[in-house]
């Protein structure tokens, strides 16, 4: 028996030829060899025709699925190009709902039709594609196909909804009609005779004028400890009055909100914190920041930049609010230069950025693209920063920016290092996790990476996991402040006394308690010794993989963070192909399959790299491809 294709071995026609013309099989044997390999033989030639060329040389850049198809009874049938090809119409609705997401209008297949013959339609569906390429729409319809994609959960509550969000700023809260000071802002909780002018002990509350970053060109009364501008203040830790310098620890206590009320959000909702907080609240800090990565996809396939960006880049987009979070970031890290940086909140600094299709210039809630470094600098421009806490004591000056990887949304929607790492590879890599079969494994005891039944997985994941060490949520926060976010071994305040190795009072809880958990000496995650740990508790936050380690086949060069792990993916194909398989699946209405088609998936990679990596230029040289305009 043979397999015969058809000229452009699309699409795949089986066939077997009668064996009596060769007498090799007796007649009786035939029928029943013809039934036996007629399901088969199919799945075989599809297989083999994917990934083929046309005539001219251009790869089809479409689906097995689609292209083949069982022949009828007729032995070796001849291709028909006309019957085998889309009608015009049909194929401006594949164009329609693969760039947008929606069936062409009614005007536009009028307009389709009175284009004249079948060349002429075609000819408009080619022009529709140009044109819908560069509509907002199709920003749109990427922001969306990464949302999907990506899947990142909403960044969760420290603990009862809705106080605690992600802002990291202190809540304020106006007023009532009726009090003396009415319309005038105050911190929502802990000061509960400011709108009365009224400090605690009866003396006259602290007020200020300003202008807000939450409203550019207009002035705020501040009121009570809200409106304090002194250097110090006091908190109340465990019931003791302690004096505090204001511009380090931010509006705690009787600190105020600081130059332009930076260290503060104000929440015009009826009851503080919802306005940020709920979901369905599309400019809500919460759901701004759980957009972000998507959004930052649909930049780059808008403005032809490489995908690669996604994960190498230093820079994002974000409206005014999220900006505040990163800014807010810092704050707490303790770089307080920021309080005079008015760039990302003031919109004569900002108008010229480059900003999605859907504002405009100047637009505060425009999704525009603006450097990470610069709103926190702890998330370094540098590329290659390196630093080994086996061998190196002090403070790490950051962890580089990471595109995606070091955004809020991806690092606080998935609070743990291995859930991090895992989504990681699953997202970026393509790679898929599943259980064991059949296997036997030695015992468990400490290292999931080399131990036990979970080591299957652990042996691939954890030297992922390793880069995401340096950010983590403490577990519990102040009403109308948000939770606080700690970069481990970091700049100047995120440090801890030796105690929270024994989780001594008050480090008993997260992260602390995790961390003593799950960074253990001398295991796949923490590759670090019990002296070195001893001597040198910060070394268990070594967040690059040394070189006896590979991740996807790749030696790191040494960067740590979520940058490290991006080099090695890139490096190793794995993000190139994912891209790939999920542009083909949006366009093409299916994943290539990596074993089945791995010629045909490497020659379509081959395409995405030569063309410098660029989303629209792929995602047009798919529709012009034969595949996509096949069917019935």
């Amino acid at each position: 028996m043979s397999v015969a294709l058809g000229p452009r071995m699309l699409p795949c026609l089986v066939w077997v030829p009668d064996a009596r013309q060769s007498g090799a099989i007796p007649t009786h044997e035939t029928a029943r060899l013809r039934r036996s390999v007629w399901w088969v033989l199919p799945l075989l030639a599809c297989v083999a025709c994917s990934g083929s060329s046309s005539p001219g040389g251009e790869p089809d850049g479409g689906s097995h699925d689609a292209g083949c198809e069982t022949p009828g009874p007729t032995e070796n049938p001849p291709v028909d190009e006309k019957k085998d090809t889309l009608a015009a119409s049909r194929l401006l609705r594949r164009a329609s709902l693969a760039l947008r997401g929606v069936p062409p209008t009614d005007a536009e297949y009028a307009a389709q039709e009175a284009a004249g013959d079948e060349a002429a339609q075609r000819a408009f569906v080619d022009s529709f594609v140009d044109r819908t390429l560069h509509e907002p729409l199709f920003y749109r319809t990427m922001f969306e196909k990464a949302r999907d994609w990506f899947d990142i959960p909403v960044i969760a509550s420290t603990a009862d909804a809705p106080e605690y969000g992600a802002q990291q700023q202190r809540t304020v809260e106006l007023c009532k009609p009726g009090t003396a000071k009415a319309g005038a802002w105050k911190f929502y909780r802990g000061d509960t005779k400011a709108c009365d002018g009224l400090k605690p002990d009866g003396t006259p509350a602290d007020e200020t004028t300003l202008e807000p970053w939450w409203a550019p060109g207009t002035t705020v009364t501040l009121v009570g400890y809200a409106g304090n501008t002194s250097e110090t203040g006091i908190t109340m830790p465990n019931g003791t009055p302690t004096p505090v310098n204001c511009r380090q620890v931010g509006p705690e206590g009787t600190c105020g909100c600081g130059p332009n009320a930076v260290r503060c959000h104000a929440d015009h909702g009826t009851y503080p914190g919802h306005e940020n907080f709920v979901i369905h609240n599309a400019q809500g800090q919460r759901r701004l920041l759980f957009e972000e990565p998507a959004r930052l996809f649909a930049h780059l396939a808008w403005y032809d930049r490489p995908a690669t960006d996604l994960i190498l880049g230093t820079y994002s987009v974000g409206p005014t609010r999220v900006q505040a979070a990163y800014v807010s970031q810092a704050l707490a890290g303790g770089l307080t230069a920021l309080h005079e940086d008015d760039s990302w909140w003031r919109p004569e600094r900002y108008s010229q950025a480059p900003i999605d299709p859907e504002h405009t210039p100047g637009d505060p809630y425009a999704w525009r693209e603006y450097s990470v470094p610069a709103r926190n600098p702890f998330l370094i421009a540098d590329r290659d920063y390196r630093f080994d806490p086996r061998t190196q004591t002090g403070a790490v000056r950051g962890v580089p920016a990471a595109g995606i990887l070091t955004s809020i949304g991806f690092l606080a929607g998935y609070p743990r290092e291995r859930l991090r790492g895992a989504r990681a590879l699953e997202i970026l890599a393509c790679e898929v996790f599943s259980p064991p079969q059949g296997q036997t494994f030695n015992e468990y005891r400490r290292d999931p990476g080399t131990e036990g039944t979970c080591q299957h997985c652990h042996r691939r994941l954890d030297p992922a996991a390793i880069h995401f060490k340096r950010y983590a949520k403490h577990s519990s926060a102040f009403e109308g402040w948000g939770a606080k976010y700690f970069m481990p071994g970091v700049g100047t305040a995120w440090h801890w006394p030796v105690a929270w190795r024994k989780g001594q009072f008050p480090y008993g809880g997260d992260p602390y308690s995790h961390w003593n958990r799950w960074y253990q000496p001398d295991t796949l995650l923490t590759p670090v010794t019990e002296a070195q740990a001893t001597a040198n508790p910060e070394s268990l936050f070594i967040d690059f993989l040394p070189s006896d380690q590979t991740l996807l086949g790749q030696v790191s060069d040494g960067t740590i963070g979520p940058l490290g792990f991006a080099k090695l993916i890139v490096a190793s194909g794995s993000f190139d192909r994912c891209v790939v398989r999920h542009m083909h699946a949006q366009v093409m209405g299916r994943d290539i399959d990596p074993a089945a088609e791995a010629g045909y998936l490497e020659a379509q990679v081959k395409r995405f790299v030569e063309g410098g990596r660029k989303i629209r230029p792929y995602v047009k040289s798919l529709t012009q491809s034969n595949l996509f305009k096949r069917g019935h």
